[in-house]
């Protein structure tokens, strides 16, 4: 009879334990802190936003807005850090854990965010662009009146990319991604340039997590700032910047436009050059003498844009660049020099001109007088 007993009771555990449900794990999450000012929350599925308070969680393609004076801190759960100034709205498109960290998508419509990653990688979707960021420190603001996108870099890896190409840049560094021409539809490939100490300073005022990259950046600036001890002999030159035309530094070359070449103000310019063996990618460089560069990226040997893309007159230098299926570089071309002119300043649209005021028609000349004649009665009743 014990045994009995002991049997039921051990098949009345096992039934019982088969119910208990399974434990799940938790859901990547991102809290609000540090509010200040007018902070409005809403969640996907919301009509309205309401008043955010802290600690409170925002869920996959939920939106943050703030006021002229409201600011918060975003913590992710991989430790990453968003911080939305003044005057903002965006949205929280996914963030996903992948191999390496969490990959974070955000949309900013308006305003300013500042991202600090603690590993992984974040994109941010612009009215005129993406700009991306891996494993470091991003700043991206939208100009609310001209919708051109201003991206720093104060650490890592940074990209910036719009319909007409894209370029990578790193610490100190920074970019513009130009809005949509209205008239022409074009867009302007984006170039980049060193960071300003003010840019510098606003990292280091919005954000007290980067004061130690901040130190170790401006450093950087500072020596680069110091008067070398010996003059220089000649006036630094565009290709000190570009890789040498000695044969023995090519080892593909490019077909065309030819070196010396003088393009038109306008229209679209094919950029080739041979293939090299064991190339999965290529990515021009153009470079004019400002020092501003861009680059276009492509798996074949050729690349076609609108030469209005490179808006400034003058001379410009470009060189292409092999690399594997691993992202290795492999080898660079000689530079070839083309020459264009200055591009047209954006034509201000012309107003419609307005259509005239309707004839008014009265009960006489509806019948009689064009333009109100009713064929009717003038065959009738008009003279």
């Amino acid at each position: 009879m014990k045994i009995k007993a002991l049997l039921f009771l051990m098949a009345v555990s096992l039934v019982f334990a088969g119910c208990k449900p399974q434990a799940t794990p938790s859901p990547l999450s991102a809290s609000l802190s540090e509010l200040i000012g007018k902070v409005e929350i809403k969640q996907a599925g919301q009509d309205n936003f309401t008043p955010a308070a802290a600690d409170a969680p925002l869920q996959v393609n939920g939106q943050i807005q703030t006021g002229d004076d409201g600011r918060v801190r975003l913590d992710l759960s991989s430790g990453t850090i968003i911080r939305v100034a003044p005057s903002s709205l965006f949205t929280l498109i996914s963030n996903d854990e992948v191999e390496g960290g969490l990959a974070t998508k955000i949309k900013l419509q308006l305003g300013k965010v500042f991202i600090i990653l603690n590993g992984g990688s974040a994109d941010v979707e612009t009215p005129s662009g993406v700009a991306s960021v891996k494993g470091s420190y991003m700043k991206v603001e939208v100009d609310p009146e001209t919708q051109n996108v201003y991206v720093t870099c104060l650490e890592g890896d940074c990209n910036a990319s719009n319909e007409a190409g894209s370029v990578g840049f790193t610490r100190g560094e920074r970019t513009i991604l130009f809005a949509k021409d209205p008239v022409t539809g074009g867009w302007t490939v984006p170039v980049v340039g060193p960071m300003t100490p003010e840019e510098f300073q606003e990292w280091l005022d919005e954000n007290p997590e980067a004061k130690e990259v901040y130190d170790q950046a401006m450093g950087t600036l500072t020596a680069m700032a110091v008067p070398p001890t010996e003059t220089p002999t000649s006036t630094p030159t565009l290709e000190a910047a570009l890789p040498p035309t000695e044969a023995s530094s090519a080892c593909f070359k490019i077909i065309g436009p030819a070196s010396g070449s003088g393009l038109p103000k306008i229209g679209k310019i094919t950029f080739s050059w041979e293939s090299q063996p064991g190339a999965q990618n290529y990515v021009v460089t153009i470079t004019d003498v400002f020092g501003n560069s861009a680059r276009l990226e492509t798996p074949n040997t050729s690349v076609e844009k609108y030469v209005e893309i490179l808006p400034n007159g003058g001379d410009y230098e470009w060189f292409v660049t092999a690399f594997n299926a691993d992202g290795k570089e492999i080898c660079s071309t000689g530079s070839n020099s083309f020459s264009k002119p200055q591009g047209d300043p954006t034509a201000k649209p012309t107003k419609e001109p307005e259509a005239p005021d309707a004839p008014v028609c009265t009960e006489y000349n509806y019948i009689c007088q064009d333009p109100c004649v009713d064929p009717y009665y003038s065959s009738t009743n008009c003279n």
